[in-house]
């Protein structure tokens, strides 16, 4: 049914209105895509674009939450119009289909919730999305039966394709959320895509996917729970606190699952009361780790038994980090009872990142990157986190549970240890920059004296220059650059300097040359009294420059080059080229007792994901390794757009590390590093528990 005739169970034009734009923006944006790989057939593009549309509009109008599921079987029927040679060609749709969902992601997901507003629909199943992926396969069906003559051709024109739409697709659902969000569409609150599923089987979804479309792992460890617990709801957290009381507005409480809750968290606060206090031991750890709902008596199966195991599972993953410190670990294990408290009261934990007690244990972690392995519980940082974990720790036991003051000093703590990290990364920054500085001046220097030596018909005045007044203009160009004053002077000092010397053809060059050599010997000294050239290594070429300026007033032509000693062979340079690859190999910059462990960064480097190398910024943890493989943890404090050097500092560290970026991105597209600061210690175990739970 085309959307100009309504739904019938879809009244209302604007919606209409609303999903046909969407619809047209997604058409053309798709088509612009397809359009680079199948330019030679527009009769395709036309069916692509056409077939997408009429996909979008029927899944729009067969759409009815009381037969869920319809949409996808029509889809479906559609499909069946392949002939049975076919077959190789419906699987790589699959499985296109299937990285398009995962590259639409948080995006796709974004827009499917706002059509369930536009239409007032209260779920939706995958695969129903009139914006869906499975909406593009049907195009691609359609393109390849009018663009491809064989099945190899139609397979090479989906992987030409697959890989534009991967790069495309997140910004296509973007303008579209856009769009929708500027006609005050809002999205869904509680939007959800329904899982098909056989009958008392549990389904996680894949992970793949769910980080994709950005839930976080946490809130799949919800649906598992409440999956596994076969429909049986955790007693609502409004029913609740924390110590088991319930509120006396809520007269029709189930008693049983009151008694039962009540009974459950006497227990655990009696276990609680027993684990100690943090002390800098892991033991604390290790106890809780080992909790679990049989250790409680608790029912297999229960809501309360599956949130139980899954929290232990989640804290196990936490302490096995090979990161945190024994310390730290103990920190978190004595906060592993009352946590799994709120939790077992407040469901909602294991859905909402913004959950307080998830922030903390986050920012516990957060607070805690860079520590060493080995830190003891009396380094200054371990002893603060243990204190604030004891300070949260007595909040959780508090009605209402109130961890304002915890999360703020929390904050506090992070933020005034990465000031201090920073500001003490300073004198090393300095040292890269100093010699950054020094380096392409001497860069610059170099591709001076190329072409001076070219212009220079004497061979004493071309090896003063490559011994000498090189050095004058590296000085130079390191302390204004190329444009500064010192440059240009000392750069005219050398073009008269070489000018002197060649033979006076005419009264006025004669004039010039006498002159003008007295201020020339001065501004010679000033220049190699800037580079410490003492008076015994300057005397033989101050006084061979009489005698040429003498036989330069006579017309007599200077001496060869080639007669004097054949000047080094200079390396070639790129003065635009701040880290190039000659001269910036792998070395230890010293200075006032510090030390920087400057990695060269190769061309070749640079052009591996620069997007992944340029996605962090100054503020932001980074784990790395070195060369030599030695793993790291440390802290941006410096980015130099110009030179692209990065410098990471850690002051558990006796040194800093610069390097180029790109090396740094290299090891983040390979998985060798990560941006540690953008990694929750809660939601990265919480994904490692889900592999467990389904067995990945």
């Amino acid at each position: 049914m085309p959307l100009d005739q309504p739904p019938t169970n879809r009244p209302g034009e604007r919606p209409l209105a609303l999903a046909r734009s969407s619809r047209e923006i997604f058409q053309r944006r798709l088509g612009d895509v397809v359009r680079l790989c199948a330019a030679h057939s527009p009769a395709a593009i036309a069916a692509f674009e056409r077939e997408v549309g009429e996909a979008h509009d029927e899944l729009l109008s067969t759409h009815s939450d009381d037969d869920f599921g319809q949409a996808s079987e029509l889809t479906a029927s559609r499909l069946t119009l392949m002939g049975d040679d076919d077959l190789e060609l419906d699987i790589r749709m699959r499985s296109v289909g299937s990285r398009l969902r995962e590259a639409g992601g948080r995006a796709l997901s974004r827009c499917q919730a706002r059509y369930l507003t536009l239409f007032g629909w209260s779920a939706s199943n995958e695969g129903d999305e009139p914006l869906g992926p499975e909406v593009i396969c049907l195009g691609l069906w359609a393109l390849c039966r009018e663009a491809a003559r064989s099945l190899e051709e139609a397979l090479a024109l989906l992987d030409r394709i697959e890989e534009r739409l991967q790069q495309q697709l997140p910004l296509i659902y973007r303008e579209i959320d856009d769009f929708l969000a500027s006609q005050g569409v809002e999205a869904a609150p509680a939007a959800r895509v329904q899982q098909k599923a056989d009958a008392g089987m549990a389904v996680v979804p894949s992970l793949r996917q769910t980080a994709s479309s950005g839930q976080t792992s946490s809130s799949t460890l919800q649906d598992f729970v409440r999956q596994q617990a076969a429909g049986e709801p955790i007693v609502a957290p409004s029913r609740f606190s924390v110590d088991g009381s319930s509120p006396a507005s809520n007269p029709t409480l189930d008693a049983a699952a009151m008694v039962m809750l009540n009974h459950l968290l006497t227990r655990l606060s009696a276990l609680e009361a027993r684990t100690p206090a943090v002390e800098g031991t892991a033991k604390v750890a290790a106890v809780a780790a080992g909790l679990r709902s049989r250790d409680l008596d608790l029912p297999a199966g229960r809501p309360e038994a599956i949130t139980i195991d899954t929290l232990a599972l989640i804290f196990e993953a936490m302490f096995e980090s090979n990161e945190l410190p024994d310390a730290i670990r103990a920190a978190l294990g004595s906060l592993q009872i009352p946590v799994l408290k709120v939790a077992l009261v407040d469901p909602d934990l294991l859905a909402s990142d913004a959950h307080p007690a998830r922030l903390l244990l986050n920012g516990i972690g957060h607070a805690a990157l860079g520590l060493p392995r080995s830190a003891p519980s009396g380094h200054p940082l371990c002893e603060r986190l243990c204190q604030l974990a004891a300070t949260a720790r007595a909040a959780l036991a508090q009605q209402p549970v109130d961890l304002g003051v915890p999360l703020a000093d929390l904050a506090a703590l992070i933020g005034e240890r990465e000031r201090t990290i920073r500001l003490a990364a300073e004198p090393y920054i300095q040292i890269v920059r100093t010699h950054e500085g020094q380096r392409y001046a001497t860069q610059l220097a170099t591709t001076w004296l190329r072409t001076s030596l070219a212009r220079t018909r004497s061979a004493e005045v071309a090896s003063f220059l490559e011994r000498f007044w090189v050095r004058v203009m590296i000085a130079a160009g390191a302390g204004d650059g190329p444009q500064g004053e010192r440059w240009q002077q000392h750069g005219r000092t050398a073009d008269d300097l070489i000018w002197s010397v060649l033979p006076k053809q005419g009264p006025d060059e004669r004039k010039r040359l006498a002159g003008m050599a007295s201020s020339l010997l001065k501004r010679i000294a000033d220049g190699l009294d800037e580079v410490g050239v003492t008076a015994a290594e300057r005397r033989p070429f101050l006084d061979q420059l009489f005698e040429l300026q003498t036989a330069a007033l006579r017309n007599q032509p200077a001496a060869a080059p080639a007669a004097a000693a054949a000047p080094r062979e200079l390396p070639a340079t790129k003065s635009d080229d701040l880290i190039g690859d000659r001269g910036n190999a792998p070395q230890v910059l010293e200075s006032g007792g510090r030390q920087v462990r400057y990695l060269g960064g190769a061309a070749s480097d640079r052009t591996v994901q620069a997007a992944a190398a340029a996605d962090w910024r100054v503020g932001e943890w980074l784990r790395f390794r070195l060369p030599d493989a030695t793993p790291l943890c440390g802290l941006c404090c410096s980015q130099d757009p110009a030179g692209a050097t990065v410098l990471l500092f850690n002051p558990d560290w006796s040194y800093a590390v610069a390097t180029h970026r790109s090396f740094l991105g290299r090891q983040i597209a390979t998985g060798e590093a990560q941006i540690a600061s953008r990694v929750g210690l809660f939601d990265a175990a919480a994904e490692r528990a889900l592999r467990r739970l389904s067995g990945r």
